[in-house]
């Protein structure tokens, strides 16, 4: 098996190194490096090329700035693997990574393998180890058009928390299978583009195997876009929603309006209660906007089933345009 791994770097100077240092560890299941700078203004660039000297499975794509769902594509077009990876470059990764997911995939004939990943500070030290509720390592097999684990989480009042997580970073993919989907057309979408890409090819893939092991360190830095707000986020959340629905024809969706709901939160509302550079006053002009925007006041409306209790609170609170409490709590 042969690996490509696709890694978009944006100003990332400062971080670059350790990344690049863990990937260019792997062993010969990575046959291809391949490094999209997506308009760097740092010294991103020079770093690439002096680790490029030292690694010729290193490629070079420099590219004026076209964002992150642009270069990840341009990445995957232009690598010449069966198979692709994806890091961050801010991130790291362990140093058998992609052997074992190799082997899980040889070993169980899945499509895609996936394995556990954890948030990390800027000294490495470990904040929190994502909980995908997977009990432990296994073969997951589609039965009745859908998978023992939902590929997102379920908002109903008693589901379990347990799902598939959507990132495409802690996990192998079969090349054709990334772009031969109709996910895999660049929605410019800034927030939420994992989402948008993965989830489709989840539902139409057969069998997933994951790894419970901890194999991906996503770093959690202050100037992350995982911790800023734009009012363009609403419209992702739209996108999204569209592209799932296009998916739903490959797999069978339970609750999808309280899916959609969980998504318009997380992407949205609580990025804006969160954001640091906001005053109270724009937090809640910008959760007004969303409270009356027609799509999400038709998705509000269509909601037929008991909520867990805290997007319950949420829900009632922005359907009786409680903008100011949600911008305080």
């Amino acid at each position: 098996m042969r690996i490509s791994v696709v890694i978009p770097v944006y100003n990332v100077e400062n971080f670059l190194p350790k990344c690049l240092d863990s990937v260019c560890a792997q062993g010969e299941a990575v046959a291809e490096i391949v490094l999209v700078n997506d308009g760097s203004t740092d010294g991103s660039l020079q770093i690439c090329e002096e680790y490029a000297k030292r690694d010729g499975r290193i490629k070079i794509i420099d590219q004026e700035n076209h964002g992150l769902s642009n270069a990840v594509r341009v990445g995957v077009r232009a690598a010449s693997c069966e198979y692709i990876g994806f890091v961050d470059s801010d991130d790291y990764i362990e140093k058998d990574m992609f052997e074992k997911l190799a082997g899980a995939i040889m070993e169980s004939g899945a499509e895609i393998a996936l394995c556990g990943y954890d948030r990390v500070d800027e000294a490495g030290n470990c904040l929190c180890t994502i909980d995908l509720g997977i009990p432990d390592s296994c073969v997951l097999t589609k039965t009745d058009g859908a998978f023992p684990y939902p590929v997102f989480p379920y908002l109903k009042k008693g589901a379990p928390n347990k799902y598939i997580s959507a990132s495409r970073c802690n996990k192998l993919l079969k090349r054709d299978l990334l772009v031969n989907s109709f996910s895999f057309e660049d929605k410019g979408v800034s927030m939420g583009e994992d989402a948008v890409l993965i989830i489709p090819l989840m539902m139409q893939c057969d069998r997933m195997v994951y790894i419970k092991d901890v194999l991906y360190h996503y770093l959690q830095r202050g100037s992350s876009i995982t911790n800023q707000y734009k009012s363009s986020y609403l419209e992702d959340w739209r996108k999204i929603v569209e592209n799932i629905k296009q998916a739903t024809a490959c797999y069978r969706i339970e609750d999808f309006s309280a899916c959609a709901i969980g998504w318009l939160f997380s992407n949205c509302f609580l990025k804006i209660r969160s954001c640091e550079n906001m005053s109270r006053k724009q937090k809640k002009a910008e959760i007004k906007k969303i409270g009356q925007d027609e799509e999400v006041v038709a998705y509000l409306k269509s909601i037929k089933v008991k909520l867990k209790f805290k997007y319950a609170v949420y829900l009632r609170l922005l359907r009786w345009h409680f903008y100011g409490i949600l911008a305080r709590l």
